[in-house]
């Protein structure tokens, strides 16, 4: 019994235990000359299994986008992501990355659109995955980056799925924060 409640939370998307917190700003161009800050927070109640993270780079190596697709869709939520003015994304993979110097990479993934308006609120309903990668440094402040599926790539030296040419993508979320842990 306290295996099926657990699943009925986490499939609600209620998590219990510990989660990491990030608060970023999303542009949005309301007019030629007037720019509005959108917050957006992110919310990672678990990480990604080893073997998800395995399973989604041989399906993108292997098999292409939509067999990617197809698997993330299959797995459970590990957390959210929260835009004013719209109903909660439940993100299906999250993977961190630490690097030099305290710095960390985030990368996020959901089976929905994350529309922010501005830049990135072209995205159609024909083109539901979004991918998020987070670069933050050693203080827990940075940037963040969104992707289509077909802008993915797998680094297998750094065992990490990525944006493909990062630094040639527009910035969609500017002031990047970790806060945290809830209830920190």
């Amino acid at each position: 019994m306290k295996t099926l409640m657990m699943a009925i939370a986490i499939a609600a998307g209620v998590f219990s235990g510990p989660t990491e917190h990030f608060t970023a700003q999303s542009a949005l161009l309301t007019s030629p000359a007037r720019l509005t800050l959108r917050p957006v927070d992110i919310t990672i109640a678990r990480w990604s299994t080893y073997v998800n993270h395995r399973e989604l780079e041989s399906a993108l190596q292997h098999k292409g986008p939509v067999a990617f697709y197809n698997l993330l869709c299959g797995f459970g939520p590990v957390g959210t992501i929260s835009v004013v003015g719209a109903p909660d994304i439940p993100i299906r993979y999250a993977w961190a990355v630490d690097e030099d110097r305290g710095a960390r990479r985030i990368y996020l993934a959901t089976d929905e659109p994350v529309l922010l308006g501005g830049l990135f609120g072209r995205q159609s309903a024909a083109e539901p995955l979004t991918f998020i990668e987070l670069r933050l440094t050693g203080d827990g402040i940075g940037e963040g980056k969104l992707s289509d599926i077909e802008r993915l790539s797998v680094d297998e030296s750094r065992n990490v799925i990525e944006l493909r040419d990062y630094d040639r993508r527009p910035v969609h979320l500017i002031s990047v924060r970790q806060t945290g842990l809830s209830g920190e």
